[in-house]
């Protein structure tokens, strides 16, 4: 269903709320349905895309308008992929056509693997 920037907005700073972190360490930005982002199927994301979320916008307009929000009111970090280069600057700026999909994701370091034959300690409570 297509909602519209407000609608996204609260909706995906609740995703936020609900999965922690800092502002910062979430990433956002915008795609297309041509493929170039696949969401249906999570075997496809990285590990260090946590907290995957994604709203469809009314328009592309909406879209980028509502990432623009997320980044310069919210403190969130574009995302390198959907906006190479970028940092913080307009939502618009080098992308030649914005998408509808609005995407959130908090960016997670890799976990270093343990030693071979290691096996993570886990605490036990008293009961």
């Amino acid at each position: 269903m297509r909602i519209g920037r407000n609608e996204i907005i609260e909706e995906l700073t609740e995703h936020i709320r609900k999965f922690g972190g800092e502002p910062g360490e979430w990433r956002v930005g915008t795609a297309s349905h041509d493929g170039r982002f696949k969401i249906q199927d999570d075997r496809e994301h990285p590990a260090g895309m946590a907290g995957l979320a994604y709203r469809e916008a009314h328009t592309p307009y909406a879209a980028a308008d509502a990432v623009e929000y997320l980044v310069s009111a919210l403190g969130l970090q574009l995302d390198s992929d959907a906006f190479p280069g970028a940092e913080r600057r307009s939502a618009l700026q080098g992308v030649p056509e914005p998408g509808r999909l609005v995407f959130i994701y908090r960016k997670t370091p890799s976990a270093p693997a343990p030693p071979a034959g290691e096996h993570a300690a886990l605490s036990r409570r008293a009961a």
